[in-house]
Formats: C-alpha cells, structure tokens, sequence
C-alpha cells in the first residue's frame, strides 16, 4: 500500500494534513533508503523511519515551572520535594525539563551530590510529595515498600458537586476507555483491573450548578488501594464528580482534544473552571530506608487550590485525624 494508506491504517486517529506536511518536508524514510513521497509504495519486512518533530515544553495556562523546587526532606539516602504542577515527574522523549533533572541541577548547585533515583512518579497537572533515592540501597528499599503496599499516601483533590459525606470505599474494575478517541483516557469496565479508593469529604463550598452531581465543590481527601491509572479520577468521574479542570474526565474530553489540536483557550480554562486537574499529592507514611524508623512527610495544600476555593466562597479543607 502506499505510505499514507499505511499511515493512516496504522493511526487511526492521525490528521492527513499534517501527514502530508511531514512527508513534503522530508520526514520520513526508509532505513538507509530515501526520502519518501506520499505515495510512496512500502512493503513488508521494511523499516520506516520518521523525525517526529517535539512539542512544545511550555502549555500557554500551565508553563513549566523552572525552580528552585521546595525541598521537604533530605538526608544522605533520600530527597523528597513538594512537586509544582505543571512539571513532569521525570524526563521523557524531547522533554528534558522535569523534577529530577531540575533537582538534580539544584543540589549540584548546593555542592551536593546530584545523582538521584526515581521512585514513583506523579502526572505532570498533579502537584505534591515526590520521592527521589539518592542510594541503590535506598532505591532497592523504598521500592520494596511499594511492592508490598506498605507505604500510605494520600491525595487531597477538588471534585464537581457534593460528594457523599464521610468515608466511602469506591470500587470498579478501570481498564482502557472503549472509545478511541482519547488513547490515554480510562474507565471502569468489566474486563479491567480491580480498583478499590478511600474517599473522605473535608468540606462542601460554592453554589456552581453541576445537575445530579449537586451544587457547588467537595474538597475530598483520597487513598487508593490500588495503583491503576488515572484511579482517583476516574473512580469519582464514574460517580457524577469529575475533579475540577480535569481535561480527560470533565465534559467528555473536550478540552483534552482541543488543546491535542492546539486550540486550547481562555474559555476552555473558564469552563473546566481551573487550569490544571484539583489533584495534590498530599502525605506519605513510609519506613526510613536505612534506620527503619517511621517516615510521615506532608505536602502543604497547594495555593492555587485553596485561591479556588476561596473564590468560590470556600477555605481550606476541614483536615481531620486518619
């Protein structure tokens, strides 16, 4: 078939247009071979080549936050931070900017050592406590922990509505969403992975009409059981109570596909009603991974959740004992 008849069987999903622009300036080809034309004819057994041109680093509503990052630990086995939303976790592809290589940076820059070892990760909108192993020994030991659930963190999110009140265990398999449309995106199916959350409501405010979902916004603290993707958002999007400015989960994705196209604006941001998903990596209880001794780490509530509460005639979440 030709190129773009494989292309587009491939990628679905994939815009012609843009396509057509890449192949004209000259991105793709075969291995060792030339430059190849739209109809091109690609056979079996071949490897095609493409120079996929980088997006963009900075988002136009959430840029990327350069440091100094808030430091909330360190000792000779263990780095954690207060992660700004905005800022990936780690590198990825072209996207060098991230909390390791910037904390990397500031410690070399302190006269530390600045070699340092991702733990876990959190998404790029969330902010909040990021570890980091400054040792394979920490890194072996902490990861452990992971492995056999002995490590308790907590979220603090803002969700459309009124959630229940008091605590509610939220269960539903989560799998790949069935519509294509947005790859990334993930619900509860029947044929997915069990997903179990602890939620808790610390406090209702506002009066915003979300239709079953009630009036108004719920601060809710969140432990998750299980470590599916997108869990916390997906569990409460399921319930009516997507979290605010959550691009996937609020209003079908429409503002994820259109900040994809790079149409992205004001009203969009005005609509989901903030720029970035409510989410906030709150506490860690974890064992030291060298004395042993009980760690609890504490990531503030983040300024510009409690702004949004405060706007909407809201303070900070009503913090209660575990």
């Amino acid at each position: 078939m030709t190129l773009i008849e494989y292309v587009k069987r491939v990628q679905p999903s994939i815009v012609e247009s843009e396509v057509r622009e890449h192949v004209a300036a000259g991105r793709y080809r075969l291995r060792d071979g030339p430059v190849l034309t739209i109809d091109h004819v690609v056979e079996a057994e071949t490897t095609l080549l493409i120079d996929v041109p980088a997006k963009p680093d900075d988002d136009a509503f959430l840029p990327t936050p350069q440091g100094p990052l808030p430091l909330l630990f360190q000792d000779e086995h263990l780095v954690v931070i207060d992660k700004p939303p905005g800022l990936l976790s780690y590198p990825l592809g072209p996207r060098k900017i991230a909390a390791l290589s910037l904390m990397e940076r500031q410690m070399e820059a302190a006269g530390e050592d600045p070699e340092l070892r991702p733990l876990h990760r959190i998404d790029r909108e969330t902010s909040g406590l990021l570890m980091m192993a400054r040792s394979k020994r920490a890194d072996r030991r902490i990861k452990k922990q992971f492995q056999r659930k002995q490590i308790d963190k907590s979220y603090l999110a803002i969700a459309r509505g009124q959630v229940a009140g008091g605590v509610q265990i939220l269960k539903g398999a989560i799998g790949p969403d069935p519509n294509p449309e947005i790859r990334i995106r993930m619900a509860q199916v029947a044929d997915g992975k069990p997903a179990e959350t602890w939620t808790r409501n610390l406090g209702s405010f506002g009066d915003d009409d979300w239709g079953e979902a009630g009036r108004g916004y719920t601060w809710v603290e969140c432990r998750p059981r299980t470590g599916r993707t997108h869990q916390i958002r997906v569990h409460l999007a399921a319930r009516g109570h997507p979290l605010v400015g959550d691009k996937v989960y609020c209003d079908g994705g429409r503002a994820f596909l259109r900040r994809w196209d790079g149409l992205l604006d004001a009203d969009d941001i005005a609509q989901l009603g903030h720029r970035r998903h409510a989410l906030h990596a709150w506490t860690l209880a974890l064992c030291h991974p060298e004395s042993g001794e009980p760690l609890r780490l504490e990531a503030p509530v983040p300024a510009d959740l409690l702004a949004f509460a405060q706007a909407h005639g809201g303070g900070p979440p009503r913090v209660q004992a575990p």
